[in-house]
């Protein structure tokens, strides 16, 4: 608990007009964290939040979360935000996180709505993505490629350098594979790999 800092954590834990905590909900910041969070931003803890951990000795990592205007952070179980990751939540999006983790240089960048269950386990470089930033119109205006919301169920492993786009649905207890690619909803208790990814074995168990 050396690395923690403690200034940050108690200001995010008892000062912070953005800040609601239920009984056994409270911030853990380590040092290098960044928090950028607009005022009608809001943070409803449940469960422990802990921002930029498992450093290295002598590491200057910095975790990112930023929150823009309207956005909602819910934070359900213990959740650990390892060094080096970003938490990007835009105008009037919702986040919501059990227990688990994200490990380092992965991105969770939440244009509407996504929710992440119990027990996750993120690797690094994953990215996590419910919309494009970007708008692509049609001939009359209409735009093309609207957000959708992404919901990854209890239990789930996430490998190296995956990426869950917009509109998916991860079932419980299933593996992606590293490097695959999520653009389909993908079923409870199987591995799916590839790009696109695809489901390669049925009804597997991981621990």
């Amino acid at each position: 608990m050396l690395e923690v800092n403690w200034m940050k954590t108690l200001y995010y834990n008892h000062f912070c007009k953005n800040v609601n905590r239920e009984e056994n909900g409270r911030f853990i910041i380590y040092r290098n964290a960044v928090l950028d969070i607009q005022k009608n931003a809001s943070i409803n803890l449940k469960g422990e939040f802990h921002v930029n951990s498992n450093h290295f000795k002598g590491s200057r990592a910095e975790g990112y979360i930023r929150m823009q205007e309207n956005s909602v952070l819910n934070v359900n179980g213990r959740f650990r935000l390892f060094y080096g990751a970003t938490i990007n939540l835009l105008k009037n999006a919702t986040l919501n996180l059990g227990k688990g983790y994200i490990n380092s240089n992965s991105v969770i960048a939440c244009c509407n709505n996504i929710t992440i269950g119990d027990g996750a386990t993120i690797a690094r470089g994953v990215h996590i993505y419910d919309g494009d930033h970007h708008s692509i119109l049609d001939e009359n205006g209409d735009v093309l490629n609207n957000t959708s919301p992404i919901i990854i169920e209890d239990h789930v492993w996430i490998g190296v350098n995956a990426k869950i786009l917009k509109g998916v649905t991860i079932g419980e207890g299933s593996i992606i594979a590293a490097g695959a690619v999520v653009t389909d909803d993908i079923p409870s208790y199987c591995v799916a790999a590839g790009v696109p990814a695809k489901v390669v074995k049925k009804n597997v168990k991981w621990r």
